[in-house]
């Protein structure tokens, strides 16, 4: 048992290995969890995989220190072949995967970590312990593991590294120095949020009434089916913390008639929300389909 950490990949093959080179060199393999890293999944694009975009120059440095340790990344452009080498020097016998999404795709990138993450600890089960990496990658693929993360509340630890100059110091391997001005190493503490079953029920309730409701009409319907969750409301509560914060993103809504009505956007909404990976990921239901859930997932050994 150990640990398999979640990264994200882009041209900058370090800001995977010097987070992990770290976790190596200070905390190291630990009783509770075992082996520190056991393996890695690298999220990235076909553009890396192929080397169409290039990686930036690689260092392989001494720990802690600026020094060239090895010259075997000299003249390699491909961020993934430099990592998978690091990673399978650093970390001999482990687990290295590799999925690969559109990384400006948000939808994408949730659904693949999603299913990654059922994969390699499916609802009902103990498996693996999982930490991630936020510092590779694009903005939209980090944003969808930390939304995975707190759906789920199965990967307990985020972690980023910091490089203050980049232009000349994003090229090493290795943490490079223990001056945090220049490099420090972050880690986040994660917990489960919970989903607010009331913004569930609101939006059946608008799904059924099918067109404009008023919200009062809304707000009684509610009370009658949930009055342990609506019961103590009044209007102005139920306006200002729900429908407010709704309108315009999943429901429509004319004020001045006091209107409301589920929007195409709240529709697709309610269809995510109900769809099998979501409830298995947030936890609704125990699955006892992963494969089925996840059979679509391309995910290989590298």
């Amino acid at each position: 048992m150990g640990i398999i950490h979640f990264a994200g990949l882009g041209k900058s093959p370090g800001a995977v290995t010097a987070g992990l080179s770290y976790l190596k060199n200070e905390i190291g393999d630990h009783p509770d969890y075992r082996k520190i890293v056991e393996g890695v999944v690298i999220f990235t694009s076909q553009e890396i995989v192929s080397g169409d975009e290039e990686a930036y120059q690689s260092v392989d440095n001494e720990y802690m220190r600026k020094n060239v340790r090895k010259t075997w990344t000299k003249g390699l452009k491909n961020s993934l072949e430099i990592v998978r080498k690091f990673l399978h020097r650093e970390f001999e016998g482990g687990d290295f995967y590799l999925c690969i999404v559109d990384v400006n795709d948000f939808d994408e990138c949730f659904e693949t970590i999603a299913k990654a993450l059922l994969r390699f600890h499916p609802r009902g089960e103990v498996g693996k312990h999982i930490w991630a990496n936020l510092t590779g990658g694009t903005n939209v693929l980090n944003a969808a593991l930390m939304q995975v993360a707190y759906l789920s509340g199965l990967i307990p630890v985020m972690y980023y590294t910091f490089v203050a100059n980049m232009r000349e110091n994003g090229k090493y391997l290795n943490p490079f120095s223990r001056n945090e001005d220049e490099f420090y190493f972050r880690r986040i503490d994660m917990f489960k949020t919970t989903f607010d079953e009331r913004f569930l029920y609101i939006l059946e309730k608008l799904e059924e009434a099918g067109d404009f409701i008023s919200s009062e009409e809304i707000l009684s319907r509610l009370k009658k089916d949930y009055p342990n969750l609506f019961g103590e409301f009044d209007l102005t509560i139920f306006r200002r913390d729900y429908l407010n914060i709704m309108d315009g993103w999943c429901i429509e809504r004319r004020k001045k008639e006091d209107l409301n009505r589920l929007s195409k956007n709240g529709k697709n909404l309610l269809k995510r929300i109900r769809s099998p990976l979501v409830t298995a990921l947030i936890g609704w239901e125990y699955s006892e389909k992963v494969d089925e859930l996840t059979k679509d997932l391309k995910i290989k050994k590298i």
